[in-house]
C-alpha cells in the first residue's frame, strides 16, 4: 500500500507542477489571458490591437448578450484574416502565430440594435 501512495503522491505533484509551473507557456497573448466588455451600437464595429507571442496558438472568443448576430475577424500584419466560427453572437477564432506582433481584432454587430459583447483572448 505504501508504494502505491508514494506513486500517487509523485503523480499528483508532477501533474500540479506541469499545470501551474509555467502559466505563460500556453498563453498566446503577451501578458497572459485577458477580456474586455464592449457595447456595440447597431451595425457598428469595435477594434482591438492585441500582441501575441510567436509559436503559440492565439485564441479569441466573443460572447454577446444575444440580441443580434455578431461577427469576429482577426487580422495579422501580412494581410491574413481569420474569421470566427460559431453561431449568433458566440464565436471563436483560433490561429497559429508564427511571428510575434500585433493582431487586429474586429468585432462587428450585424443587427439593428446594440449588443454588449465580451471579447476574450488566451
Amino acid at each position: 500500500m505504501k508504494p502505491f501512495l508514494h506513486f500517487l503522491a509523485v503523480t499528483l505533484l508532477a501533474t500540479t507542477s506541469l499545470t501551474l509551473g509555467d502559466p505563460e507557456a500556453k498563453a498566446g497573448r503577451v501578458g497572459g489571458p485577458a477580456s474586455e466588455m464592449v457595447t456595440l451600437p447597431a451595425v457598428q464595429s469595435a477594434y482591438f490591437d492585441v500582441a501575441f507571442t510567436a509559436d503559440a496558438p492565439a485564441v479569441v472568443t466573443i460572447a454577446g448578450s444575444g440580441t443580434t448576430d455578431v461577427d469576429l475577424y482577426v487580422y495579422d500584419d501580412d494581410g491574413h484574416v481569420t474569421p470566427g466560427v460559431g453561431f449568433g453572437d458566440r464565436k471563436t477564432a483560433a490561429l497559429a502565430v508564427y511571428r510575434a506582433g500585433f493582431f487586429r481584432i474586429e468585432v462587428r454587430n450585424l443587427g439593428p440594435v446594440a449588443n454588449t459583447v465580451v471579447v476574450g483572448t488566451n
